[in-house]
């Protein structure tokens, strides 16, 4: 009698703490008093992405809508960067094993970005059909990442030449000034006295990247070569000495150092260190990548009730940190504990950080919703629950 008794005050109790958090966090399962079907992370990144179909889509053009809803100022369509970050969320489906014919519909809609009246060809920050917009040499770069990770799912040798002739657009941002390093933009390139004329971390690191995974699949020496210079560019004049990390831009009139950070300027630089170490073999650069990793994980973590989140802020810049540490997991466990926060991050936003829409907000710890109707966030969630879900194995 005594086990039963104290079996039954447990229950109770565990019963109480259990009615009393709900009411605390606002969460009843919408009334539903039956436990959350569990779902894998797979689901949730299709999910996601069927939500952006669902309310970003413009069937009549094949676009995507900047906002949902639509916000004043809205344009016609999304700009390019918020449908890269949906590119990148299409691969991991895609490598996920779904087959769903509207997985295609961005890549469709990313050639209506695509300028061949300027030379050379590069992608426009919008669609050339309705006008002629900048051209940015970090949404380039961002682009070529996406589509040579296309071309290694599917083998589609079309996207990886398309990477090769945005490689022939980066070589036209690049000059001596600031001691070299990629300009931001092509426009403000010739504009040399503007504050947005600008050597920017985010060109010149995620250029690395895609010239890196260039050389490993053609082998040719071209493109070690421009990725080592703006490598070294990057680690003398734009690396902060004290933490490692990554400042954001240099301006060029005066060489003002925008000392910022951002999540995803060290997340690519934890990247080009690791491949670095794939091609040549030399511990220097996984040790690198190792420093910068734990430096991130210190300086960008926050707590909020007892659990680390990463920035409240910038959601697809921090799913390219998470692309980061995947990276550097390969080959130092020691990365396990920064994923396990990503993941943790992850499961927490699921469950306590999402509009009436279903779709998440900016800070994954629930307390704000910030720039929640914008694409580019709910397109980071996509390929963050597809890299959990590949890395956990969940491949149909």
């Amino acid at each position: 009698m005594k086990y039963l008794y104290i079996t039954c005050f447990m229950f109770f109790v565990s019963l109480h703490i259990s009615c009393q958090e709900n009411e605390d966090t606002g969460l009843t399962n919408g009334g539903n008093t039956e436990p959350e079907e569990t779902i894998t992370y797979s689901e949730k990144a299709k999910q996601t992405f069927d939500l952006i179909q669902q309310y970003y889509k413009i069937n009549s053009t094949g676009y995507y809508r900047e906002n949902f809803p639509v916000q004043p100022g809205d344009r016609e369509c999304s700009y390019l960067w918020s449908l890269d970050g949906l590119l990148s969320g299409v691969n991991q489906l895609v490598a996920l094993g779904f087959d769903d014919p509207e997985l295609n519909h961005s890549y469709v809609a990313l050639e209506g970005y695509y300028d061949t009246q300027r030379t050379p060809s590069a992608y426009a920050a919008f669609p050339v059909q309705y006008s002629q917009d900048d051209r940015f040499y970090d949404d380039n770069a961002i682009i070529a990442i996406d589509l040579i990770e296309n071309y290694e799912i599917t083998n589609n040798v079309a996207y990886l030449n398309r990477a090769k002739e945005i490689a022939q657009f980066s070589l036209t941002g690049e000059d001596n000034s600031t001691g070299g390093g990629l300009y931001w933009s092509e426009q403000n390139r010739n504009n040399p006295e503007s504050e947005l004329c600008m050597k920017a971390v985010s060109s010149t690191a995620f250029s690395v990247t895609y010239l890196l995974r260039l050389y490993e699949h053609t082998d040719e020496e071209q493109y070690l070569q421009f990725a080592m210079r703006l490598y070294n560019w990057l680690n003398e004049y734009i690396q902060d000495p004290v933490d490692n990390l990554f400042w954001n831009d240099i301006r060029v009139s005066n060489n003002f150092v925008n000392t910022t950070k951002w999540t995803y300027n060290s997340g690519a630089m934890i990247t080009n260190n690791v491949l670095l170490y794939e091609i040549t073999g030399e511990e220097v650069y996984l040790d690198r990548a190792r420093t910068i990793a734990a430096s991130t994980y210190s300086h960008f973590t926050r707590t909020v009730n007892s659990q680390l989140f990463f920035p409240a802020h910038d959601s697809w810049f921090n799913v390219c940190l998470f692309r980061g540490y995947l990276d550097l997991l390969q080959y130092d466990q020691t990365a396990q504990t920064y994923v396990n926060v990503f993941i943790q991050n992850a499961d927490y936003a699921w469950n306590n950080a999402r509009n009436e829409y279903d779709l998440f907000y900016e800070d994954w710890a629930g307390q704000n919703p910030g720039r929640d109707k914008w694409l580019l966030q709910q397109a980071g969630l996509v390929e963050m629950y597809g890299r959990i879900a590949i890395l956990k194995g969940e491949q149909q």
